[in-house]
């Protein structure tokens, strides 16, 4: 998959079909728009293309998914360019029929541009879904609207997305991305507790720049050089042993008893089992992480993966 990372750089020898959108988070919502690029690309010769944005349009988002996952989705689906750019204030201020000339037709030679119902574009978000399907036909562009993916009565969104982490419900969080939320990091020193009363655990900075379930204990995955073991996770400051402590994430992995440090890890995060709690001592916090150990083993095992 080629990435381009500046509209000065796009030189496209064939014709396009073009995805549109923030993809934020591509939940499954997002996966229909580029899976539909994608087989609208193939029938016209075409390549398939995704138009996104390396910063979010919106000041102080978080992000649901880091760029390498939002990369590495994009490029499983089909995707055979992804046009990454920085969302600056030219491209804010370019008018609707500006964007479709300039950007779809002259730049990315678009015969075809997928979107969403909702599908915002242009100065002050003047474009439409509609008004792209207007356009478009002047430029010979055929534009294929994406209808609303809903769970139940819930329309899928980023937003709705972000709420349902917000308030720790991992699983309707899991079938609205398609994928379990996960959180990347490298493997540091922390204060060595978790080693000192017998329940090792890797640990990982928490990126402000991501959302983060509530603090507390998770039934998760964690995947180290491509194999994932089942594990379980906390999040949080510490308020057992003291005050001042960065809110970090910390994983016990079933089955693996080495050092980490300086490795990559990724955490998938699939059920909250408790808020984390202040406890009265090493003694009592020693004793309810076995408990949380135990209720992780029996989850994991009940799935098959212990």
């Amino acid at each position: 998959m080629k990435i381009i990372e500046t509209l000065d750089t796009i030189n496209l020898n064939r014709p396009t079909v073009v995805a549109l959108g923030n993809f934020d988070g591509v939940h499954i919502g997002h996966q229909q728009i580029l899976r539909e690029a994608v087989r609208e690309a193939r029938k016209a010769n075409a390549s398939a293309v995704c138009f996104t944005f390396s910063n979010h349009t919106r000041n102080n988002v978080r992000l649901i998914c880091t760029e390498q996952e939002k990369l590495a989705i994009l490029e499983a689906l089909g995707i055979d360019i992804v046009v990454n750019v920085e969302f600056t204030p030219e491209i804010r201020d370019l008018s609707a029929e500006a964007f479709v000339r300039e950007i779809l037709h002259e730049r990315l030679r678009a015969v075809g541009a997928c979107c969403g119902f909702n599908y915002r574009f242009g100065a002050k978000a003047s474009g439409t879904a509609e008004l792209l399907s207007e356009l478009g036909s002047r430029y010979g562009i055929t534009v294929y609207r994406q209808e609303a993916v809903s769970l139940g009565e819930t329309v899928v969104s980023s937003s709705y997305i972000r709420e349902l982490i917000e308030a720790g419900e991992l699983e309707k969080v899991s079938a609205c991305l398609g994928r379990n939320y996960a959180m990347n990091g490298t493997v540091r020193h922390g204060n060595h507790l978790g080693s000192t009363i017998g329940f090792p655990t890797a640990n990982i900075l928490y990126d402000p720049s991501m959302m983060a379930p509530p603090n507390g204990v998770y039934y998760t995955y964690a995947t180290l050089n491509g194999v994932k073991y089942p594990a379980v996770t906390n999040i949080g400051v510490k308020p057992t042993i003291g005050e001042g402590y960065a809110k970090s994430v910390e994983t016990h992995i079933f089955g693996l008893d080495q050092p980490l440090y300086g490795q990559e890890i990724l955490v998938e995060f699939l059920v909250w089992e408790r808020p984390e709690m202040k406890f009265d001592g090493i003694d009592a916090l020693k004793a309810q992480i076995a408990k949380d150990y135990a209720l992780a083993k029996a989850y994991h095992t009940s799935r098959g993966d212990l």
